[in-house]
């Protein structure tokens, strides 16, 4: 560690100006944020409060506990997880299953808004968007963090109802992935605790451990020295920090705690390698560790943190462009490779340069050694100066909208790095410093100190290779000691520096000839302007400043690819691989990184049945790059017949062993069983390889061929003058028809079957676990009113069947019903509930949803259905106050017109019980309930 500290104290000496003999110890602090209060209560527990009013009249509370499954004994594996989720069932001032129906009265819905999860060496609580107006409501929120911290009740009958939704948990979550990551990490985490501390535990333990147990060791790891109170939001900081003080400064530490230790990871002497195999694991997979020390605790305050950490993300994002580009080539030998810094997976005393990729087929070996090669390339020959220069401007720019974008920064994601400086000591100078220090050290630091940097955190000795892969007829495990002697090969090469090959041309060499704005009026109704141009294309421009540098765009038309027949299905199946990632023009897909580099500037295409949609985003700097995107996506959008080879290859690879994946099954024979037309089914190997190029370039160029179909609609904190040249510019001189109108060409089979039906399958499974899936569907007419009774009934379902199916009948873990109503579907209606369960209770569940649906058009409670209200008049409100909810309202108004209510809270608090069940007894008198099955054999 010692060496490492000196190497980066001397590389920050020598690029920022300090004096060359600088200690560690005397390296500068970092600034902490001014706006954030921090404060220590005698007892020892740590507090961060922050007034913020983004989202309006909202706050979150956070709870973080440095304790996670590293303090477990063998005997209590899975201890602190079931903590995790009893303090949802039962405390002091909450007791029994009260906390989570309250909190969801007062608009904070359970798994979105309150949360929690349960790592290796921490477990962290949060209550996000909470309405700030009511004091009370504050004030409870911080009597459950304090129930969290000392008043949990532990009461035996809800221990023994959350063993079931536990084993639930682990039988749906663990993946095969999961399985041999548990099977390799002895060797990976050698005589080490994290080679066995999952947070999951042991079933064995869950099932069976005594009431005291879990009681003895709550009160042995939460207290107050080791918790942490975040709280963020539109709140009076003083009152908040006396009534913390209040609820937690009572709370005793123990007289003699027990120490809290950060278990040790040894380093390698000599590459390790760890070869794991499962009957479902769908891919082959290699994973480099390179690992490296953590920064003292004693340093991760100074400049010497922010210097390491802004070098490492340099070393990242050119790594990642170099192992893109090969990945482009169809020659390459692996489908797909990237990687980055961070923990040594679960543990908090190692850090890794962790790279992975997927090879082609089941060798791993080409793979393998091509990823090694690679990181060797770099630490040997180093990153050249332009591909430096690329990734700075890239990270300063990214820098500088957060810094413009300043005012309106997310309560979460503050609350956040509060918590990650309670548990980590991560820096929080906030953005103001932030901006003014990176911008200083970026411009100082050369590259030769990054690769100086690079070459010294990766020792090969130091280093394990984790290798996953299919257990079947056909694949064989390779040997580790051949593999080390290819690694050793690898070692001996003389490999040559990167050459950095990289287009210098503008994106536009020569610029299309300019339209003209013909006719201009406004839209009172979304407090916009109309712009129709000369060639037809109409545009919506609404000035806002929701966010000081964002403009988001959305163009949208009706048809879409219902125009071609069932014979064209492999290329439309995989169309959207080749919309994600194409070129323009004579720019591939990996020239337009290296060039976007520095700008924010982004074009999604989404071509669907019968909508067409082109949308994006960028900064008001980089405004006029996003028109170029928009001009060249819809005029020389292109992909290469290598680019094309190297997408087909990466999804096949992904693709080819997934037979073995129940999940993936089930959802496959969920969409045969759901959807008649083939095109609703899922992408498979063959539909990769019956893909053309000539076919989906010529679907995509004749899907945006004429932009007159379309209207483009512009939201964000635009110059209006500026967009109006640019639109000019590169909107109105795009290919159009205005005589060729867009239409809808319907097609069969397309929306969910009509009707009642219940099929079912069974499958061979590592671990015995089912699978259902609810389609609920039919036809309801659009408008407001409907799309707010659409999401209610779906938010209804969903507690009900939380209640019911998981904490009562303990059949699932998770359960939820989704449901929107759609502007242009066949079907406009469709509630989806999607989920796994319990084997044994299969039966049982389906008889408990299809009662609920039908209680649901019967009675609704006004309590329950309140509960919902005020989680969608928050919801809206935050909505309201962003750009891409007014894209979307605006650019779907011209799909299907429909007006939008001047006062959503009023529409939505004006509905009431009998609403609810006169929609849902609507729904279910279409009589389409369809139930689909997957059973283990």
């Amino acid at each position: 560690m010692k060496r490492f500290t000196k190497f980066i104290c001397f590389a920050l000496a020598g690029c920022c100006m300090l004096p060359l003999g600088l200690r560690a110890q005397q390296m500068p602090p970092v600034p902490v944020d001014k706006n954030v209060r921090i404060g220590k209560l005698d007892n020892g527990l740590t507090y961060y409060i922050r007034h913020n009013d983004y989202p309006e009249n909202q706050v979150d509370f956070y709870i973080a506990q440095k304790v996670g499954s590293i303090q477990e004994e063998e005997n209590q594996r899975g201890l602190a997880h079931f903590l995790e989720h009893m303090c949802f069932n039962g405390t002091k001032h909450f007791p029994g299953n009260t906390l989570i129906p309250w909190l969801e009265s007062v608009g904070v819905k359970f798994g979105m808004n309150l949360n929690a999860y349960t790592a290796v060496d921490e477990t962290v609580y949060r209550i996000c968007g909470v309405p700030s107006e009511r004091i009370g409501v504050q004030d409870s929120c911080l009597l459950i963090l304090s129930d969290w911290a000392n008043g949990l009740l532990l009461e035996d009958k809800a221990i023994d109802e959350e063993r079931a939704v536990i084993h639930e948990e682990w039988r749906s979550q663990m993946p095969p992935m999961q399985r041999i990551f548990e099977k390799t990490s002895p060797v990976i985490f050698p005589d080490s605790r994290y080679g066995s501390r999952s947070p999951i535990g042991l079933m064995s333990v869950v099932d069976h451990f005594p009431y005291q147990a879990l009681r003895d060791y709550y009160e042995k790891w939460y207290r107050p020295d080791l918790q942490g109170v975040v709280v963020v939001g539109d709140v009076d900081v003083d009152r908040i920090e006396a009534k913390i003080k209040e609820l937690f400064a009572p709370i005793e530490l123990p007289a003699q705690p027990a120490e809290r230790i950060y278990y040790p990871v040894d380093d390698f002497t000599e590459p390790v390698i760890a070869i794991g195999q499962d009957k479902e694991q769908g891919n082959s997979l290699v994973k480099f560790y390179f690992k490296y020390d953590v920064l003292p605790d004693s340093l991760r305050h100074t400049m010497l943190s922010l210097t390491t950490e802004y070098m490492l993300d340099m070393a990242d994002m050119m790594m990642m462009y170099r192992l893109h580009d090969i990945s482009t080539k169809p020659d390459a030998p692996y489908a797909l490779a990237q990687g980055q810094h961070g923990d040594m997976e679960l543990c908090k005393t190692k850090k890794a340069m962790a790279y992975i990729a997927v090879p082609k087929g089941s060798d791993t070996e080409p793979a393998m050694d091509a990823v090694y090669r690679e990181v060797l390339r770099a630490k040997r020959g180093g990153f050249t100066a332009t591909e430096y220069a690329r990734c700075r401007s890239e990270y300063l720019s990214q820098l500088e909208q957060a810094y413009n974008n300043r005012n309106h920064q997310e309560n979460r994601k503050l609350a956040e790095s509060y918590v990650r400086n309670f548990l980590d000591k991560t820096p929080i100078p906030g953005i103001e410093n932030e901006y003014q220090l990176m911008n200083m050290l970026a411009n100082q630091i050369p590259v030769e100190a990054v690769n100086q940097m690079y070459a010294q955190l990766l020792n090969e000795r130091n280093m394990a290779v984790l290798i996953a892969l299919p257990e079947k007829e056909g694949i064989v495990c390779p040997d580790v000691a051949a593999l080390k002697a290819s690694l050793a090969q690898i070692d001996a090469e003389e490999i040559a520096p990167y050459v950095d090959n990289v287009k210098n041309e503008p994106l536009i060499s020569q610029l299309p000839a300019a339209g003209k704005v013909v006719s201009e009026k406004a839209l009172p109704q979304f407090g916009a302007k109309e712009w129709m141009l000369s060639n037809g294309v109409k545009v919506i421009v609404k000035k806002t400043d929701f966010k000081n540098d964002e403009i988001v765009f959305r163009a949208t038309a009706k048809g879409g690819t219902s125009v071609y027949g069932d014979e064209w299905v492999n290329d439309l199946l995989f169309m959207p691989v080749v919309t994600a990632q194409h070129g323009l023009g004579e720019f591939t897909f990996a020239d337009l990184a290296k060039q976007m580099a520095g700008k924010q500037a982004v074009v999604n295409i989404e071509l669907d049945h019968y909508v067409r949609n082109v949308s994006g985003n960028a900064t008001p700097k980089d405004l006029k790059t996003l028109m170029e995107l928009i001009y060249l996506n819809f005029t020389q959008l292109n992909v290469t017949a290598d680019e094309f080879t190297a997408l087909q290859n990466l999804l096949k690879e992904a693709l080819q062993n997934q037979e073995s994946n129940p999940q993936l099954i089930f959802q496959q024979k969920l969409n045969q069983f759901m959807y008649q037309s083939p095109r609703m089914q899922m992408l498979d190997a063959a539909d990769v390889d019956g893909a053309n190029r000539e076919h989906i370039l010529k679907i995509i160029r004749e899907q945006l061929a004429n932009a007159s179909q379309f209207t483009f609609v512009f939201s964000g904190n635009f110059d209006e003058a500026e967009l109006k040249s640019l639109a000019e510019q590169y909107l109105a001189s795009l290919p159009s028809d205005p005589t060729q109108k867009a239409e809808i060409k319907r097609i069969s089979g397309i929306g969910v079957t009509a009707g009642e039906k219940t099929g079912e399958v069974k499958l061979k499974m590592e671990v015995p676990q089912a699978y259902g899936g609810i389609f609920v569907s039919g036809t309801v007419p659009y408008n407001f009113k409907n799309r707010i009774l659409a999401s209610m009934c779906a938010q209804l379902m969903s507690a009900r069947l939380l209640s019911e199916v998981r904490e009562k009948e303990g059949a699932t873990y998770s359960i939820a019903t989704s449901g929107v109503l759609e502007r242009t579907s066949d079907v406009p209606l469709v509630y989806q509930t999607v989920f796994p369960m319990k084997p044994e209770k299969k039966d049982r569940a389906l008889e408990i949803i299809r009662n609920e649906f039908a209680k649901l058009a019967q009675q609704v409670d006004e309590a329950e259905l309140a509960k919902v209200k005020e989680f969608m008049v928050k919801h809206f409100a935050e909505m309201e106050r962003t750009n891409s909810y007014w894209c979307g309202e605006i650019a779907g108004n011209e799909l299907l017109p429909s007006e939008l209510p001047a006062d959503t809270k009023a529409v939505i608090e004006a509905i009431g019980a009998t609403d609810i069940c006169s929609f849902m007894k609507e729904l279910e008198a279409q009589q389409n309930y369809r139930v689909f099955v997957v059973m283990p054999m």
